[in-house]
């Protein structure tokens, strides 16, 4: 009966019922963007040419403009927090949930015809805090990242303040490079705002308009300049900013940045690789002037523990398209220690 309702297929598309997929693709009418991440992308543009609509959040189609993604206005269904829409074919409900991950993450609540409720959560973190919790659920689809019990992290109820206090910590020396994911980067510029840093930020083209947005939306960013503007480069000059960019930008960064700020003398530019797999310490350092810090818009093992606990589904299924191997092992112990029935998709 749970296939029949729920089933994640071979390209991670979720599929709910024959009357949606959410992140991937299917032969169904509709398609569900939880979020702007790339492996929640998968297939996009077969969906925008096959399917009725996409349905997202706004500012995910915001986002998804940016990452030249483009969906036609006529197949956009913009959705808000708390907003519902009717399936006309079935007469079965979608509800848009909140959840924590990065600027548009939202959850799916699919309520059918034979009165079954079904919730996507797509990526998440800070259950019954940053994400909503639907109680009593039929199926829960869930993530699974850190579904491993090795992957818990002690520190995390107070990890904006460590990261505030580290960068400031490195601002003495000097500008500061921080490399993040799309999303996270708006998070962090969002927290040292909040947290008294008042350092001008700098960053590329997709990274300053997505940054634009998030300030839309009521993210804090304030001076933020675009890489290659007149004012970016006379912040440069002055050697005291933070510049921000993806995750997988070349390292040459920093060599293109010292020639700005070279006439100044004795000035280090240190760089912070943002990334949640790192548990046993705060951060790492890799060199002089290298650093991996701990920061993550997953939810580690415990949160997605928490999470399904506090929801007490009848069923769980486990994302194991992205999670892979990590995806199983952690239906194993939602088995083993809630006792409710958990397998992991695509088999």
């Amino acid at each position: 009966m749970h296939q029949d309702h729920v089933y994640i297929n071979s390209r991670g598309g979720v599929k709910i019922r024959n009357a949606l997929v959410a992140d991937g693709h299917d032969i169904v009418l509709r398609r569900f963007v939880s979020h702007a991440h790339s492996d929640h992308l998968y297939d996009i543009n077969e969906s925008i040419r096959n399917m009725r609509e996409i349905i997202a959040h706004k500012a995910t189609f915001d986002l998804l403009d940016v990452l030249d993604v483009f969906v036609p206005k006529s197949k956009r269904r913009s959705v808000d927090y708390g907003d519902k829409i009717i399936i006309e074919e079935t007469n079965e409900l979608i509800e848009i949930r909140r959840s924590r991950h990065i600027l548009g993450s939202a959850m799916l609540v699919y309520k059918t015809s034979d009165d079954k409720t079904i919730v996507y959560t797509g990526d998440f973190k800070d259950p019954g805090r940053g994400t909503e919790v639907v109680e009593e659920p039929d199926i829960l689809v869930t993530e699974a990242t850190y579904g491993d019990p090795e992957y818990k992290r002690s520190f995390k109820d107070i990890i904006e303040d460590l990261l505030i206090d580290f960068v400031t910590h490195l601002l003495s020396k000097g500008p500061v490079i921080i490399h993040a994911y799309y999303g996270k980067q708006q998070e962090v510029m969002d927290i040292l705002r909040r947290g008294g840093v008042s350092t001008p930020f700098i960053a590329p083209y997709k990274v300053y308009k997505m940054s634009k947005i998030a300030e839309s939306y009521g993210a804090k960013i304030g001076d933020l300049y675009q890489e290659g503007s007149k004012e970016a480069e006379d912040v440069m000059r002055d050697g005291w900013f933070i510049y921000f960019t993806h995750t997988t930008s070349s390292s040459k960064i920093r060599d293109y940045l010292y020639n700005n700020v070279r006439h100044l003398g004795g000035v280090s530019i240190n760089r912070v690789y943002l990334s949640g797999w790192l548990f046993d310490s705060l951060y790492k350092q890799l060199n002089e002037t290298d650093y991996i810090f701990a920061f993550s818009d997953h939810a580690d093992f415990n949160e997605l523990i928490e999470y399904i606990d506090m929801t007490r589904p009848k069923k769980v299924v486990i994302d194991s398209f992205r999670s892979g191997e990590t995806g199983k092992k952690f239906a194993k112990e939602v088995r083993k220690r809630l006792g409710i029935e958990a397998v992991a998709q695509p088999v």
